[in-house]
């Protein structure tokens, strides 16, 4: 059996979904229903969703598991706390204030720390997280999806045939392009989701951005550099290392 944990599955096929059906129902109700899951019963998943029971019952088999309920359930509640103590495991001493001592930015550490915190604020104050970018950017992020969803919160990437990604205040959502130029596309054709409902960062390395007459989004994390798409992964990995540590001391530990 692959011996990922049941949400790194779901994730994997949830980030490269082609198609709106009744798997990536299952999949979406999953991560945005995570902590619920304790006491969530198949009946409410099938009456909430609209989904088909057998369609359901065939994902979970393909997810490695010979489906019945107490079997999934089980299985996801155990995976759950697995997950919990992996993360508790690589946090243990972790403080990303000392990270950020040694990382390329053009910022103060102190400002750096503060700044990390200010979006961890934003990330805790919104339901749900939507990431924008290019595929391999996206594939940095999954690490820090799959903690936030762990510890409670709802992240995804941006699928455009999903009916549900009509944006509102409730949401935030991270572009993540190094010139700025993917956030400035969605904008410009996007403008049916409502995107300017939502409270947007964008993570880039043009300083454009960072002007207030060019500023295109609430937030921008400006990152050193020009366009270097491998200099700009390897910073986004640090970053997005940053979060999770940042968010699971401040908000899941409570002592931010």
């Amino acid at each position: 059996m692959n011996m990922d944990v049941l949400l790194a599955r779901i994730l994997k096929y949830l980030n490269g979904a082609l198609f709106y059906d009744d798997y990536y129902i299952f999949c979406t109700y999953l991560v945005n229903h995570y902590l619920e899951m304790e006491t969530m019963t198949k009946d409410r998943i099938l009456r909430e969703t609209g989904i088909r029971e057998e369609n359901m019952d065939d994902f979970v088999s393909r997810l490695g598991l010979s489906f019945n309920w107490e079997d999934f359930h089980k299985t996801f509640m155990e995976h759950h706390y697995t997950r919990l103590d992996q993360i508790r495991g690589r946090m243990l001493g972790l403080k990303a204030s000392d990270m950020v001592k040694t990382m390329e930015k053009d910022m103060s550490d102190d400002e750096m720390v503060a700044t990390l915190s200010m979006l961890c604020e934003q990330i805790e104050k919104h339901k749900r997280i939507v990431l924008i970018g290019a595929l391999y950017p996206m594939s940095i992020a999954v690490e820090f999806q799959t903690d936030l969803i762990t510890f409670g919160k709802n992240v995804i990437q941006f699928h455009s045939y999903d009916p549900d990604m009509k944006f509102t205040g409730d949401d935030m959502i991270v572009f993540i392009s190094a010139t700025g130029r993917a956030m400035k596309g969605f904008l410009n054709f996007r403008g049916d989701l409502n995107p300017e409902r939502a409270t947007s960062l964008l993570i880039t390395q043009n300083p454009v951005y960072t002007r207030p007459e060019h500023k295109i989004s609430d937030y921008v994390l400006r990152l050193p550099g020009r366009y270097d798409g491998v200099n700009f992964n390897y910073q986004l990995m640090q970053i997005f290392d940053l979060l999770r540590i940042q968010y699971y001391q401040q908000y899941y530990l409570g002592n931010g």
